[in-house]
């Protein structure tokens, strides 16, 4: 009995390991170059104003540890990497407030900007002249409730993939430096597709802005003639008015005709009207 139920569950692992061997793979949507079906590429990089950059060494940041840049433990000047990165990104028009220190000091408000921030771990290897370091890019921006904007809080809404390497002290430099400023790059581009040049990103709140209606001109009311003649009188009647009588105002302007003075009306076979005495 216990040799059948073993070979019952074996023969039922053996089926669910097997199902995903015969399913179907969807394949991928293809790609809306044009941005009609669904929206331009990286949303979540549109209508930033304006961002400030944060380096962490190991969880601390460059610009407020005064001993984390010490070139005698690992051969880097991180302030330098951080102007190199901001200087960057200013190259290519993103406004760069400053660093989380320049935050602080002029006390702007943080939670309405956003935050380009390089994560960088080290661990130098016991007894080797090598170090492990990891780099990942991130863009942080504050999030918040809709029904309750007062709770928010900070989330990554765009990374770039870690890179991990081991490297030599001397390598250590120009390593960092080069794995740090590709994935800024990274950022760039895809910063500039999200916001390109002479369109501004409609806010999501502004209703408005995301639907686009076509402007109608409104034209000038147009004065009826009967106001600018001095006689006037209808095309199928043999009575002529003044052009403010009542009567007048009744005539349709296909069958409206005008005259200049009395004269003119009663040489056209007209006669004058009995309510207003033309």
């Amino acid at each position: 009995m216990n040799i059948r139920n073993h070979h019952l569950i074996l023969a039922a692992l053996i089926t669910i390991l097997s199902v995903p061997a015969f399913a179907k793979v969807e394949p991928l949507l293809p790609e809306d170059p044009t941005g009609i079906l669904i929206g331009r590429a990286h949303p979540e990089l549109a209508g930033i104003d304006k961002l400030y950059v944060g380096i962490a060494i190991n969880k601390q940041y460059v610009s407020v540890t005064p001993d984390i840049d010490d070139p005698q433990k690992n051969g880097l000047v991180w302030k330098e990497l951080e102007t190199r990165v901001m200087n960057r990104l200013l190259e290519t028009g993103i406004k760069v407030v400053g660093n989380i220190k320049t935050v602080i000091t002029v006390g702007l408000n943080i939670s309405e900007l956003s935050e380009l921030r390089v994560d960088i771990d080290m661990l130098k290897l016991d007894d080797s002249q090598q170090y492990i370091f990891r780099i990942q890019t991130s863009l942080v921006r504050t999030v918040a409730l809709q029904a309750q904007p007062n709770l928010h809080f900070h989330a990554d809404v765009w990374k770039k993939t870690s890179q991990m390497q081991t490297v030599s002290i001397q390598n250590t430099p120009p390593t960092v430096t080069k794995v740090v400023l590709e994935q800024v790059d990274s950022f760039i581009e895809d910063y500039r597709i999200a916001n390109p040049p002479g369109k501004r990103p409609p806010n999501a709140n502004d209703i408005a802005a995301l639907i686009t209606v076509p402007t109608r001109q409104i034209k000038p009311p147009v004065k009826p003639a009967t106001a600018e003649q001095k006689f006037v009188a209808s095309k199928n009647s043999k009575v002529f008015h003044k052009a403010d009588c009542s009567s007048a105002k009744r005539i349709k302007p296909a069958n409206l005709v005008t005259f200049s003075t009395r004269e003119k009306a009663t040489q056209a076979g007209k006669r004058p009207c009995k309510l207003c005495k033309p």
